[in-house]
């Protein structure tokens, strides 16, 4: 199986990733769309905002929505991972909403994953894939989601413009 990787116009030999638990799943998200990884910080509430969005967080002197990814997928309030909660700072992929970026919390540290070509995948084809996620598959022996960033982004949509 090759995703090499998603509709690339230009075939790369290597994609590093990180694998982040969300909670519900494990993530596995392209270097180029992380923007950086954060230390749980003070959330600003927001009482307009979807259940499944934590709030805002200061970031570089911005206001960016933190979402739960997981909490999100199913249309449920957010879940607390406590002390080993991190966030995942993302770049926005596609036009359409305000958020240049978006956090999204994470449980623990992520992990680096480097997918080559010829990685060994395999697709989890019959398996039903789950909101948000645009492919399922395990790599060496880990079960892995890739997010679908259009329909993450999606529902930034329905975010009000920060603060």
């Amino acid at each position: 199986m090759s995703m090499f990787f998603l509709d690339q116009k230009n075939p790369i030999a290597q994609v590093d990733c990180l694998s982040i638990n969300t909670g519900n799943s494990n993530l596995l998200v392209p270097m180029p769309a992380i923007a950086e990884i954060i230390l749980s910080q003070e959330v600003i509430n927001d009482e307009g905002k979807p259940q499944w969005m934590f709030g805002w967080i200061k970031w570089r002197n911005l206001t960016i929505p933190l979402i739960d990814f997981a909490a999100m997928q199913r249309d449920e309030p957010c879940a607390d991972f406590g002390s080993s909660t991190r966030i995942l700072v993302l770049n926005s992929l596609v036009e359409g909403h305000e958020h240049r970026y978006y956090a999204i919390i994470c449980k623990g540290f992520p992990h680096t994953i480097r997918v080559e070509e010829d990685s060994a995948l395999s697709a989890q084809d019959e398996v039903e894939i789950a909101t948000c996620i645009s492919l399922s598959f395990d790599l060496d022996g880990q079960h892995l989601d890739l997010p679908d960033f259009e329909e993450i982004e999606t529902h930034l949509c329905s975010i009000p413009q920060n603060h």
